[in-house]
């Protein structure tokens, strides 16, 4: 019987800050596919949510999870951000508005299509 041994592959962290949030992502072989396995952002040293990738080969079909565990919906939809920077904008800038009011609004508004 042959054993496949999968060439070592490195996985990194990495963060930085957007809208006073701090983003940390997790990369998998970061030298060569860059693929982003999932992300956290806090603010003030709270968690605000994650966002992950459920097709990391393809890097789409990304999903945001809110700080108490749920899937990020409106209006009973989820929320489905096309790429990690859409997911990272909608924990820094929604998700940390003032009220749950607000936040629906505010993600009415960016799943709404252009006109």
């Amino acid at each position: 019987m042959t054993t496949y041994n999968p060439p070592e592959a490195e996985i990194v962290t990495r963060s930085f800050t957007e809208n006073g949030c701090e983003v940390t992502s997790i990369i998998y072989d970061p030298a060569d596919a860059q693929l982003t396995m999932y992300g956290t952002v806090t603010r003030h040293g709270v968690l605000v949510g994650s966002y992950y990738c459920a097709d990391p080969a393809n890097q789409r079909d990304w999903r945001i999870v809110t700080a108490d565990g749920h899937d990020l919906t409106v209006d009973g939809t989820p929320v489905r951000p096309f790429d990690e920077g859409a997911a990272v904008i909608v924990l820094t800038t929604i998700l940390t508005a003032r009220d749950s009011f607000e936040v629906e609004q505010r993600l009415r508004e960016a799943m709404r299509p252009p006109q």
